[in-house]
Parts: C-alpha cells; sequence; structure tokens
C-alpha cells in the first residue's frame, strides 16, 4: 500500500506521528522545507515504514530542526509542547507549485562555506565536438544532469556560445547511469526542449562508449567516452541519483538499477 504524499504541516506530522517519531512546529517545518529538497523530503516520509534508511533519514532531519524526542510514557516531565492543529502551518510545497520551479544548479561549497559554481561539471572532449556534463534540478526539484554538447571550431577549441543543451529527465537518469555503468547496451530520448525536436542517444560499443546529440536544423555531435571517461561522468551520476534518495549507499543504487531498470530497459523500451 503507497502512502500519500504529505500535502501541508498537518498530514506531515501525521505521518511522523504514526511513525511514533516528534512533531514538527511551524517554524520547524518551515527550517525543514528550506534545508532539504521537497522530493527527498516526500520520498523518504512516505517510505519510511518499510525502509529504515528513509526512517533514518527523516530522523536525522527533524532533528537538525530541533525536534524534540517523542515523549516517554508514564514520564509526563518530558511531555512534548501542545500539537499544532492540522490547519496550521505552512503548505509543504511552498508558494510555488513544482511545475513553477525553475531549473538551477547544484553548487558546491568552498572550504569557507560559499557556493561555488560547476564544482562537478565534466567535459569529454572529441576531435569534431566536445560535451559538457553538469549537475542540474528540474522544475519539479529533482536532481539531475545536464547534457551540453559543443562543435569545435578550431583544434582543441569548441563552440561553447553555441551549444545545444539537454536535460534529462527524472526518469532518464537511472537509465543513462545504467549504459555507463555497463549494465544497459544503449539508450536514446528524443522529444526533448521546447519544440520537442532535440534529443540524444549513448551506445555502448565495447571498448567505448558512443553519444550523439542532435536538434532540428543542426548537424548531429558525436563524441566517443572512453572508459576512464565513462567513469568520471558515473560518479556524477551516482551523486545526483544519491541526492534524489539520500537513504541510499552508492552499492544501493547500482544494485537498484541492475535488478529494476537494466532488465526492463535493455530491450529498447526506454526510448523516448
Amino acid at each position: 500500500m503507497t502512502t500519500a504524499a504529505p500535502q501541508n504541516l498537518g498530514e506531515f506530522n501525521a505521518l511522523l506521528e504514526q511513525a511514533q517519531l516528534p512533531r514538527l512546529s511551524a517554524q520547524q517545518f518551515k527550517s525543514l522545507r528550506e534545508a532539504k529538497p521537497r522530493n527527498q523530503l516526500i520520498s523518504a516520509v512516505t517510505t519510511m515504514h518499510s525502509d529504515r534508511n528513509a526512517r533514518a533519514f527523516v530522523e536525522k532531519a527533524i532533528k537538525e530542526v530541533g525536534a524534540t524526542a517523542a515523549p516517554v510514557v508514564n514520564a509526563p516531565q518530558q511531555q512534548s509542547a501542545p500539537r499544532p492543529a492540522p490547519q496550521e502551518g505552512p503548505d509543504f510545497g511552498g508558494t510555488r507549485a513544482p511545475e513553477q520551479q525553475q531549473t538551477a544548479t547544484q553548487p558546491a561549497q568552498n572550504g569557507d562555506g560559499a557556493p561555488r559554481e560547476f564544482e562537478y561539471t565534466m567535459h569529454v572532449y572529441g576531435g569534431k565536438a566536445a560535451l559538457c556534463f553538469e549537475p542540474t534540478t528540474t522544475r519539479g526539484d529533482d536532481f539531475t544532469v545536464a547534457l551540453d554538447s559543443a562543435t569545435s571550431n578550431a583544434p582543441r577549441q569548441y563552440d561553447w556560445k553555441s551549444k545545444l543543451r539537454v536535460q534529462l529527465t527524472r526518469d532518464e537518469l537511472p537509465v543513462v547511469a545504467g549504459v555507463l555503468l555497463g549494465l544497459i547496451p544503449s539508450c536514446e530520448y528524443k522529444n526533448h526542449g521546447a519544440n520537442n525536436d532535440k534529443g540524444f542517444s549513448i551506445e555502448d560499443q565495447g571498448n567505448k562508449l558512443f553519444v550523439r546529440t542532435w536538434a532540428k536544423d543542426h548537424p548531429v555531435r558525436a563524441v566517443p567516452m572512453t572508459p576512464e571517461d565513462a567513469y568520471r561522468i558515473a560518479t556524477l551520476f551516482l551523486r545526483q541519483l544519491g541526492l534524489n534518495a539520500p537513504w541510499m549507499t552508492a552499492s544501493d543504487i547500482i544494485q537498484t538499477i541492475r535488478m529494476v531498470v537494466a532488465r526492463r530497459v535493455a530491450s529498447g523500451a526506454n526510448n523516448g
């Protein structure tokens, strides 16, 4: 049975109460939403009844915003503060619906805590074109990867001002990761972009991967990817998948891709 996603503080607290976890005040709930991505919280709180790693994530998150431990039976001195009425507090989604969220990069941090943009951006260079893999978030607040491609305009120089960008969807992310990891032979996705005229494909050719991007009225940009490059890019994909499910280890993610995704899409059913 699937647990419905909470829409506000009252519903979120109801799930915490069912799990015998402390309820949150309106301010604590606001702090939690500011500290953790919305999709992570919803995924964790709706699966924590059957996933101990998800529960551990929720427990740590609510502890970080100052929620106290659940009261102990027959210990009045440890009773929690009066619980807010379900209708009180902010909406879980904030002031904007998920589809209204703006695409944004996920910056890394300098040692002093200041953001450092594009810490995890990775490039793959070919003779006629180059690729750039950049960590981003979707409008639905899921962590993903954007694939940029640029044509060569001189030896070892590329026209990034005229780059072609394709942002992977939430569903495409684990499939492409599967190809990078050697679990899926190939994938191809079309209908990207505002006019549904952009796409990309990745094919495992044994000693290398071959990446193609295209758009209407633009030449195909093709770049071979060495095993060493594939390893680097795969770590970026695992990082983004891990941010979407922080209670899972890299090994958990790889095993899930192997057992759940690779067996079902290797036949080509993933092509879009």
